[in-house]
């Protein structure tokens, strides 16, 4: 007897279900979130990434929307490294009159915080952390 060709994809769709749910990060990743601001503002859009300080654990990062992030990372002890952008109008992208346009970004972060190299900012992750505060300044 011939199985009908939709329950292959419904065997298909349930395998993939249970085994892609899960909580969140990878096995052994716990979740971080917290606030990130410049000079007292939020930063309006960018990411972070945890990066093992020792170089034995896997980069962890986050995204940031409007001075928040969440995102995951093995615990341990971590460099901080951020980037940050606002939005500072648009521009085209096709030097053509109809050319559809995207934002144009301008960075808000000084280099210092967004390179692994001179990055000031430490953090020790020993478990899930929900209230992580990166406040950087310029220097203006």
């Amino acid at each position: 007897m011939r199985t009908p060709p939709y329950s292959f994809l419904v065997t298909l769709i349930a395998l993939s279900l249970s085994v892609g749910c899960s909580s969140g990060g990878k096995s052994g990743e716990v979740e971080v979130k917290g606030t990130v601001t410049i000079d007292g503002q939020p930063i309006p859009r960018g990411s972070l990434s945890f990066v093992a300080t020792d170089k034995a654990a896997p980069t962890g990062g986050a995204v940031i929307k409007d001075g928040q992030f969440m995102g995951f990372t093995m615990p341990g002890e971590k460099k901080v490294v951020i980037i940050g952008n606002k939005v500072v109008g648009q521009e085209k992208l096709y030097d053509t009159p109809d050319s559809p346009t995207r934002d144009k970004l301008e960075s808000v972060v000084p280099a210092q915080y967004g390179a692994l190299q001179t990055t000031p900012l430490t953090v020790t992750i020993d478990g899930p952390q929900d209230d992580l505060k990166f406040e950087l300044t310029s220097g203006k």
